[in-house]
């Protein structure tokens, strides 16, 4: 049975890099693992994906719109998680993401009632159509901005990233944690919102 599991996955893997490869920038020196997806919604002719070498990817890259960029350096992780952008995500050399985490550089909704009020219909009528859930979305009303991980990083199991914020060289971030603003470099956060508990001896 783990045999048949395995070339399953295989397959399957092969079939996402051949459908996406004018799209992605996949180190072959890097593992990609049974959980690896990649979700492009309405892509252009550009590269939305980069993952450089000696990596362990093991997580879903969904692109919502077609100016996500995602990029990921040397000798990461990232376990069973979803990273999902519309502006940009950038994972520094050297970083640890555990297990379900999400990695999210927009809001998905404004904040406006009123400007909000229509996305769920927008969304059944996209279905009802049989196009895309969001290919009728307002974007022009939804917050985004990047997200910077900087190298030696370690995000704990089951964490939030928010848009706009930078984790900062060799910070941690405790499991469970909702990170909504910076965190400085050499520091242990945890929370929701996410708070600096000690700084890191190095």
């Amino acid at each position: 049975m783990n045999k048949i599991l395995g070339l399953y996955h295989k397959i399957r893997k092969k079939r996402i890099i051949k459908k996406y490869k004018n799209y992605l920038e996949l180190s072959p020196k890097s593992a990609y693992l049974e959980n690896f997806k990649v979700d492009l919604r309405h892509p252009t002719e550009r590269k939305y994906l980069s993952i450089g070498d000696n990596c362990v990817i093991d997580s879903r890259f969904v692109f919502e719109k077609e100016t996500g960029k995602i990029t990921v350096g040397d000798r990461v992780h990232i376990g069973n998680s979803r990273l999902i952008s519309v502006d940009e995500i950038v994972i520094e050399d050297d970083v640890i993401i555990a297990w379900d985490c999400l990695i999210y550089d927009h809001n998905s909704h404004s904040v406006s009632w009123e400007e909000r009020k229509e996305d769920t219909i927008r969304e059944y009528n996209c279905i009802s159509q049989k196009k895309d859930p969001i290919f009728d979305k307002r974007w022009d009303v939804v917050k985004s901005a990047p997200i910077h991980i900087c190298s030696k990083a370690w995000i704990g199991t089951g964490a939030k990233i928010l848009k706009g914020v930078t984790i900062g060289e060799g910070a941690v971030v405790a499991a469970g944690s909702v990170v909504v603003k910076d965190v400085p470099a050499w520091t242990i956060v945890g929370g929701n919102p996410a708070q600096i508990i000690k700084t890191i001896e190095r």
